[in-house]
């Protein structure tokens, strides 16, 4: 006990000393309340326990994860966010919603915030596993100890990748500080960018050769894990490399290479990327595959399966225990479903889907040559015919689906036109809350707050109302239905027990590396890779990797176009061919609302051009023509509530904390803040 409270007292002294000490909650590990390094180390389930806190803490963007807003930050177990109370408002400051994916509660110009992230007290506990270790060798089997220091090493590059890719270039710590050293010794300067990405890099790379080889242990650290990590850390590092400079950002952090890289080492960060995805590739992975393409699809999301290589799983709604106290638990289903009988039962949709990324995936036209809205039979038709890629069906819920646990029809018609003689853009108001005059004119029921009364039947005699009962609705707030006329389905659990669609009880597994995400990233390496070394074998080769993931989502194949056209230079201001262009789409198609979307816009350097001039993300409504008895679908701006968005390029990089700024005067600070 004594021994234990001079730890205690020793680490509360150096927290204002270290930049790697934070605070002694943060270093008072768990495990080693009960069990001294002395037993935890000498078998492999002490290991575990040495290391649960350390996984618990990882900078998994998943289900909790809260990019902005009032409560930013990582959703640890038994506690929430660690600088708030409200537990559930994650999707408030949902990732997707400030990368075209969807529209949220906190959508708006404020688009960064690193929420002082700065995990060295656990960055502490891994380098004291990497010390002490060697001491209890004799102790374990050899493949146990190898095993572990290899996991060691993946966890301290998940910690530094969760850093770099928001700060640049920061301190490195790669051994136990002594907490009763100078103060001078203590406070560390930033390494450069690039120095940062290769430390994160060779504690990957030694995850690879020593980590377990064991593929279906997917809840912990093994090589393949490693491999999917070192692929996706060094296709960020490429690319600031490439299109870092496209920001014109200067400053003292950039000429000291804190902030930025040579353009000369994009190719050497896109071949550790591409080599990683062999690895995983040549390991046997494979995509999961169904009994139909949209099935197999949903199945990917919401079941275990062979794609998967690194999962954090969730609860149940039994493991719980109390409300503020959830033990890995989740909102997914109450968040993202809308407010009905055996749907949400609290708050819902606070994320909605816009026009956007539904607009990437193959679907039937809404518009024909001469601009008008295509006629459908029935809004079932928009999804039904055929047409709409399975992808597309299984990740949002459109205008008369079913949901399967609820029984419900999602049914989001939004209003009634007596006739619509007119272009599509004739009915879609950009600029202003209030319907413009052509609305006036043919609309039905404008005003009316929102009866899902029936006003007509099709000649099947299905009816039709004035609208749908999870459609837009004047007055009734940002909740509980749709703004934007279609919901999130993917990750939503079609087996779940009513009751669970609630605040924190949903227990769906997420996905933080699975194999499809490992062939977006081999196609753009490979892709990029070509274009730095000519090769136009590489660049086939990226195409090829694209038509596996479009082949298990039903979609058709692309073609390699040998002499691509520049795409880029109108969209961003610099060159991006259409070859490249595609790729980057079919990862927004294939990875959305997996919380990465976000961070490749930001990688590319794309994110001030996509948020010029306040930026507003459009809609998918569905609208019945009474005239003609057919339904039309128009895409206007989001204007009721006015999310708009805009990206200074000062946000490629957060600002560092200000209080490790203030205590350590070898840090400097990232430009524009």
């Amino acid at each position: 006990m004594k021994k234990s409270k001079l730890y205690l007292f020793l680490l509360a002294l150096s927290s204002s000393l270290s930049l790697s000490l934070t605070s002694c909650q943060d270093l008072d590990l768990e495990p080693k309340d009960v069990l001294g390094e002395e037993i935890l180390f000498k078998n492999d389930y002490g290991i575990q326990k040495y290391m649960a806190r350390i996984y618990n803490e990882l900078p998994i963007e998943d289900f909790n994860f809260d990019l902005n807003g009032s409560n930013p930050g990582f959703g640890y177990a038994a506690g929430g966010y660690h600088n708030g109370n409200n537990y559930w408002e994650a999707l408030k400051g949902y990732s997707g919603s400030l990368a075209l994916e969807s529209t949220g509660r906190s959508t708006g110009s404020d688009m960064r915030r690193s929420f002082d992230y700065w995990p060295y007290g656990r960055i502490r506990d891994i380098n004291n596993f990497i010390a002490k270790l060697p001491a209890y060798e004799a102790e374990l089997d050899a493949e146990t100890y190898e095993n572990a220091l290899g996991e060691a090493h993946f966890l301290r590059a998940f910690y530094y990748f969760g850093m770099v890719k928001r700060y640049g270039g920061v301190p490195i710590v790669d051994e136990v500080q002594n907490p009763l050293a100078d103060v001078e010794t203590l406070q560390l300067p930033r390494s450069t960018e690039y120095d940062s990405w290769m430390f994160i890099h060779d504690d990957l790379q030694y995850a690879m050769e020593h980590a377990s080889k064991d593929k279906k242990n997917t809840g912990r650290a093994n090589r393949y894990s490693a491999a999917a990590l070192m692929a996706r850390a060094m296709l960020f590092a490429g690319s600031v490399a490439k299109y870092g400079h496209n920001t014109g950002i200067t400053g003292v952090a950039v000429d000291q290479g804190l902030q930025g890289m040579d353009q000369d080492v994009a190719r050497e960060f896109f071949q550790y990327a591409y080599d990683a995805c062999k690895f995983i590739g040549d390991a046997g992975f494979t995509l999961h595959q169904g009994k139909d393409k949209e099935a197999g699809y949903v199945e990917t999301f919401v079941t275990e399966t062979e794609e998967d290589i690194f999962v954090k799983r969730y609860g149940s709604v039994e493991s719980r225990d109390t409300y503020d106290k959830s033990a890995l638990l989740h909102c997914w289903d109450a968040l993202t479903l809308p407010v009905g009988t055996n749907l949400s039962t609290a708050v819902g949709c606070c994320i909605q889907p816009v026009w956007e990324l539904i607009s990437l995936y193959e679907m039937p036209k809404l518009v024909d040559e001469e601009g008008k809205p295509v006629r459908f039979n029935t809004m079932e038709e928009l999804w039904n015919n055929g047409e709409m890629e399975p992808r597309c069906r299984a990740n949002f819920y459109f205008s008369g689906m079913k949901e399967s646990v609820s029984g419900q029809v999602i049914n989001t018609q939004t209003g009634v036109y007596s006739s619509y003689p007119g272009t599509a853009l004739d009915g879609c108001p950009e600029n202003a809350k209030t319907e413009n005059d052509y609305n006036n004119q043919f609309r039905t029921l404008v005003d009316d707050p929102g009866k899902n009364s029936i006003i007509d039947h099709l000649d099947d005699g299905t009816p039709v109302y004035n609208r749908g009962q999870y459609g837009y609705y004047n007055g009734l707030g940002d909740e509980g239905t749709s703004y934007t006329g279609t919901y999130v389905r993917k990750y939503v659990n079609p087996a779940a027990a009513a009751s669970t669609r609630t605040l924190f009880g949903s227990g769906q597994t997420f996905k933080v590396f699975r194999y499809g995400q490992v062939l977006c990233d081999w196609a753009e390496a490979a892709y990029e890779l070509g274009i730095e070394t000519t090769n136009n074998a590489l660049k086939e080769e990226a195409i090829k990797h694209v038509n596996e993931i479009r082949d298990r989502a039903g979609a058709h194949s692309y073609t390699y176009v040998s002499t691509p056209q520049d795409v880029g230079s109108e969209l961003y201001g610099f060159e991006v061919d259409e070859n490249l262009q595609y790729i980057r789409d079919e990862r927004r198609r294939e990875q959305c609302f997996e919380n990465l979307t976000y961070w490749d816009n930001i990688r590319w350097r794309i994110a001030d051009s996509m948020f010029d001039n306040a930026y507003l993300p459009h809609s998918l409504w569905p609208f019945y023509v009474a005239s003609e008895k057919k339904f039309i679908f128009l895409t206007p701006g989001e204007y009721h509530l006015g999310r708009r968005m805009t990206f200074q390029k000062k946000w490629y990089y957060d600002q560092l904390p200000g209080g490790e700024i203030a205590k350590n005067p070898n840090i400097i600070r990232n430009e524009g803040y």
